[in-house]
């Protein structure tokens, strides 16, 4: 029941969020100018003041990374197999194996973490973030270029990926705390409080942004891609995680820091990177939605299996 109580809240404001769009509640335009404010300000506030207090231990992020890092790559190499025997397309392959691979760490990882296991977990969560969004744009971008085609008129690839890191505020708003840290920076307390004030009103209106902007619709077109998919990353990852597990010298809340990481849905930013590169932009979109909607079941289990 205590597990349930912590992961509850996380899928109950993604129902708000998804209850109150169908009955129009939020005006037009909206839903767009909350997520501009999410991902621009709330969230990196939130980034910031947690990395910028952390305490921390480098050898044991590493392994967290490490371990972390084993479960990616191993779900998106058992993907990219699956794909050859659906005989998929190449624009299809691009979508299904990103969406195997890369999750929704951030905006329902995170939630869960500090819902589940506090304060005592949100600071070294937030370290790992920076790492987590570098490899997840790096391999992505890598996978979605060997499937798909990018637009001539737009960047060369190498260019592409480097403003697509460098322009996300996930990955520089971690390194500017991580910097503060490393040099001992305490940010003033007037301009602390309202980061952290700011901070805290990230997670719910994350939670509520995601259930508005799913598309529960477009699951009426599911087809074997999507399940296969969906399943794979819900399960591939942190059972991978699982196996691997006690080769790492973790404490129980830095491997159920891990493991959350590795079993979280297919986060949304799948969809608008695989249109933006030439791959089949609907299918992770209905990746992104049945991963989620599945992993409200899979993610308690996880936590327990971990616990």
């Amino acid at each position: 029941m205590e597990i349930i109580n912590s992961i509850a809240p996380v899928f109950l404001l993604i129902v708000l969020g998804k209850i109150l769009h169908e009955l129009h509640f939020f005006p037009d335009h909206f839903l767009e100018q909350l997520n501009r404010f999410v991902y621009y300000l709330a969230l990196p506030a939130l980034l910031i003041t947690g990395t910028s207090e952390a305490e921390f231990n480098w050898s044991t992020t590493s392994n967290m990374i490490l371990l972390f890092v084993f479960g990616t790559l191993g779900s998106l190499i058992f993907a990219w197999i699956v794909s050859i025997f659906l005989k998929l397309p190449s624009s299809k392959a691009g979508a299904f194996i990103q969406g195997s691979f890369r999750g929704n760490g951030i905006f329902i990882g995170f939630p869960i973490i500090v819902y589940t296991m506090g304060s005592v977990a949100e600071e070294q969560a937030a370290v790992m973030l920076a790492p987590i969004v570098i490899l997840f744009n790096l391999v992505a971008v890598a996978v979605l270029l060997k499937c798909g085609k990018l637009d001539e008129s737009k960047n060369r690839p190498f260019v592409f990926l480097i403003e697509h890191l460098f322009t996300n505020p996930m990955i520089v708003s971690c390194l500017i705390g991580l910097f503060f840290n490393f040099i001992n920076f305490n940010l003033p307390k007037m301009i602390f409080r309202p980061m952290d004030a700011l901070g805290a009103a990230a997670l719910p209106l994350i939670l509520i942004s995601i259930g508005a902007s799913l598309d529960i619709k477009g699951l009426k077109e599911t087809a074997a891609p999507t399940i296969i998919a969906s399943v794979i990353k819900i399960t591939i990852p942190p059972l991978i995680g699982l196996l691997l597990v006690g080769f790492f010298d973790l404490t129980p809340i830095e491997k159920m820091i891990t493991l959350i990481f590795l079993g979280v849905p297919t986060a949304g930013t799948a969809y608008v990177l695989a249109e933006a590169l030439g791959c089949d932009g609907p299918l992770s979109g209905r990746i992104v939605a049945l991963s989620t909607l599945l992993s409200a079941f899979t993610l308690p289990w996880l936590v327990a299996v971990g616990m």
